[in-house]
């Protein structure tokens, strides 16, 4: 096997943008000063994050159920960090979802949403879910620029076509 599953590879692509447009439209809800546009925007970040959830879980079951590629290093230790990369990223966005919900789920933002009155938006600094929330999506932010930094090196500078792995076209 030379690349992972097709499927996978989708699931992989769209977690990944799915996760950057949860990422920018939880920072526009932090920063904006709009209540009304705030309100109108959380359905959105709690559904891609929801997506996220289950397309991380998907692929999670299709890379176990498809098979994927031999190690793509020739050093066991490279091996084992590479691994130990992917099973942290997969925790962390899986983490990242839960202390969204729990976020959420301790916030009152649902009773806002509700009422459909953007006065009713709690401080989000005073729930210590929010804490959390922020700091696994700090986590996925290091593990994903440590994981692109490891494949562009494997692409630029090994030159043994990594990402053709990981490439929803089939080589």
């Amino acid at each position: 096997m030379k690349q992972y599953s097709q499927r996978t590879a989708v699931i992989h692509w769209l977690v990944f943008v799915l996760f950057i447009a949860a990422f920018f439209l939880g920072h526009e809800l932090d920063e904006s000063k709009d209540l009304a546009q705030k309100l109108s925007l959380y359905p959105m970040h709690f559904i891609i994050g929801d997506l996220v959830l289950l397309l991380t879980l998907l692929r999670i079951y299709f890379r176990k159920k498809d098979g994927e590629p031999a190690p793509a290093n020739t050093n066991p230790l490279l091996n084992k960090l590479a691994a130990a990369t992917h099973v942290l990223m997969n925790i962390s966005v899986i983490a990242v979802v839960v202390s969204g919900v729990a976020t959420v789920a301790t916030s009152g933002v649902i009773a806002a949403l509700k009422a459909g009155d953007p006065n009713l938006i709690p401080d989000f600094h005073k729930v210590e879910a929010k804490e959390f929330h922020e700091l696994f999506i700090g986590i996925v932010l290091l593990l994903v620029i440590f994981h692109v930094a490891a494949a562009l090196y494997h692409q630029l500078i090994v030159k043994d076509n990594l990402l053709r792995r990981i490439m929803i076209k089939r080589f």
